[in-house]
């Protein structure tokens, strides 16, 4: 019944993210549908304030059909077919083996050719209606006919650089939703530069272009027809060339409107959310990549930015790792200093722990269950002993050496040694690890010169103490056997202790490898 269930709940949420996945994909159709289709509205106000301006009311009726025609139903059937390949990506159908990387990146300018060639098309046929039929539009002036094509060339394109910035815009929010679903896009390494470039001149250079035109068509269409022996272009055609090209200096406004505002948009939004992930970074959030959304520069700065998060991420790892065993200053020093500590020599404080009974526990345990049990409370005890400032210098086995005011200095670090000792302990009698187990450890802690630093090859190295006081502090561990203690701590750590700790004094013992006897003292009293 529980498996049941699961398979049911699970293939609920399939079902949800499928019908997620379709709304979505239905959205962003509509999205780039409207924007296809909003080109026949602008051509439509521009067409109606140009036949205005120009004293053509007469023309409108012609021209407003032209643009349901053109830009309403044959844009809306292409734009169908332009987003179709998109469309089954984002449903999950990639049939066809279709690259949708190149159709996202090519869909601005896809759909800006397609609707520049439709409003081309329209207007020629705009134009023929004007003059009554093909040939009289074929058979003009030169000049005439020249100037008319280009006038509506020039509005095509003006109207295919709109759509060209409206679907570019509209890619990088597709470009956003995808990100957010895990796919990152390659960029292409476009030039934003040259883009505006070229933007800016088509807006400026246009009127220009078209007014000197305008000029030089003006006489060749008013000839007379007995000198050319054709039909003259009558007062209808010339009032439709004056129509036209405010056509298209309405167009370069209206485009030159579009244009600040989306790239003032696309700059403002590329600037503020690399600011974002930037803040992420300072509050040491290596996580958050900012979303590559477009082509340019911006897109190569954004990819840069996060090969540089995957680095910090990788050293932040590389910290944590060294604080898995080390404090966070020494972990900050090994890799400041590529894991090589100068060897130097000072007072210290070794504390030495082990788990009392080890081999008889391992032997009643699976290997892996060792494994979990000493990893538990490896865990415990190296938190106890990072959080008073001590360096875990070796894991021999079940044991555990540590040191104090090596390699950092630290003022208290025999305070901090029987601190971390007694908390120690105190964990071990609340704690159980592995399969609900308790342990028991003898300690041993001891004071004096120490020399440590990173031994071993080039490639691999490891940081070290050495010395008679480290030695020291394995036979205390050894002799809590003896005393029937938990903790044992040498003459000079009680000396540096004074009066802070409660210790008994144990009197003098002899200690293999010693030549004279060594006093030892108990912490008596281990709640305190």
């Amino acid at each position: 019944m529980t498996g049941r269930a699961a398979a049911a709940i699970g293939a609920a949420r399939r079902s949800v993210d499928t019908m997620t996945g379709e709304a979505t994909t239905r959205r962003l159709a509509r999205h780039y549908h409207a924007l296809m289709l909003s080109v026949a509205v602008v051509a439509a106000v521009l067409g109606a304030v140009s036949a205005v301006t120009a004293g053509n009311i007469a023309f409108l009726p012609g021209l407003l059909g032209g643009v349901g025609l053109f830009l309403l139903l044959a844009n809306f059937a292409g734009a169908q077919l332009i987003f179709r390949p998109i469309g089954r990506y984002l449903s999950g159908d990639d049939r066809g083996g279709v690259d949708f990387a190149s159709q996202v990146r090519r869909l601005p300018a896809l759909s800006g050719l397609w609707v520049c060639g439709l409003t081309a098309a329209w207007m020629i046929t705009h134009t023929e209606a004007v003059l009554g039929s093909w040939s009289a539009l074929l058979h003009a002036p030169p000049g005439a006919l020249f100037g008319t094509l280009l006038q509506c060339g020039v509005f095509a394109m003006y109207l295919g650089l709109y759509t060209y910035l409206l679907v570019t815009d509209y890619s990088v929010l597709l470009r956003r939703l995808l990100w957010q679903r895990g796919v990152a896009l390659p960029t292409r390494r476009g030039r934003f530069v040259m883009r505006l470039i070229g933007m800016l001149a088509a807006i400026v250079l246009g009127p220009v272009l078209l007014a000197s035109i305008d000029h030089f068509s003006s006489p060749a269409a008013m000839q007379d027809h007995v000198t050319t022996g054709m039909a003259m272009l009558d007062h209808p055609h010339r009032q439709y060339m004056a129509q036209t090209l405010h056509m298209d200096v309405l167009g370069a406004l209206v485009l030159s409107a579009l244009v600040v505002l989306l790239i003032t948009r696309e700059l403002s939004q590329a600037v503020d959310t690399l600011l974002h992930s930037m803040r992420q970074v300072d509050q040491g959030d290596f996580t958050t990549k900012s979303p590559v959304v477009t082509d340019d520069e911006f897109g190569v700065l954004t990819e840069r930015f996060n090969q540089m998060l995957d680095g910090l991420a990788e050293r932040e790892r590389m910290r944590r790792t060294f604080e898995r065993f080390v404090p966070e200053s020494i972990a900050s020093e090994l890799i400041a200093d590529e894991g090589a500590i100068a060897p130097q020599e000072r007072e210290a404080t070794v504390l030495f722990a082990d788990i009392e009974r080890f081999t008889q526990i391992a032997s009643a345990l699976a290997p892996r269950e060792v494994v979990v049990l000493l990893n538990g409370y490896f865990s415990e005890l190296a938190r106890i002993i990072h959080e008073r400032s001590g360096v875990i210098t070796q894991f021999q086995g079940d044991a555990v050496l540590a040191s104090f005011n090596m390699p950092t200095a630290d003022p208290d670090h025999a305070r901090h040694a029987l601190e971390a000792a007694l908390e120690i302990q105190r964990r071990l009698a609340q704690t159980t690890f592995g399969a609900g187990l308790r342990l028991r450890a003898r300690i041993g802690i001891s004071t004096g010169q120490v020399v440590g630093g990173t031994v071993g090859s080039a490639d691999r190295l490891g940081f070290t103490v050495h010395g008679d006081t480290v030695n020291l502090a394995g036979r205390l561990e050894a002799l809590n056997k003896d005393f029937g203690t938990r903790i044992l701590v040498s003459a000079r750590t009680a000396e540096l202790l004074g009066s802070e700790f409660r210790l008994l004094d144990r009197g003098e013992v002899a200690v293999r490898g010693f030549d004279a006897p060594l006093r030892v003292f108990e912490p008596f009293d281990l709640s305190q």
